[in-house]
């Protein structure tokens, strides 16, 4: 799946790699988006979309960091 850029790989039960690229460079790594306790039910939709909610809390993180 292709997400303005951000290009999701399934890596495993609850896990996605992910990489995002423009002509300035490129960022890629790995995500979790499992819930813990019973079998994780969501849909494919809504699991990618966690996903891109992990990618979007890193990246805010990330330029915290770079801020500091």
């Amino acid at each position: 799946m292709t997400h303005h850029s951000i290009v999701l790989e399934p890596d495993g039960p609850g896990s996605y790699r992910f990489k995002f690229a423009t002509e300035r460079g490129e960022i890629s790594g790995r995500v979790r988006v499992a819930l813990e306790g019973p079998p994780d039910n969501r849909s494919e939709a809504d699991q990618e979309q966690a996903a891109l909610n992990q990618i979007l809390a890193v990246s805010r993180e990330f330029a915290q960091s770079c801020g500091d």
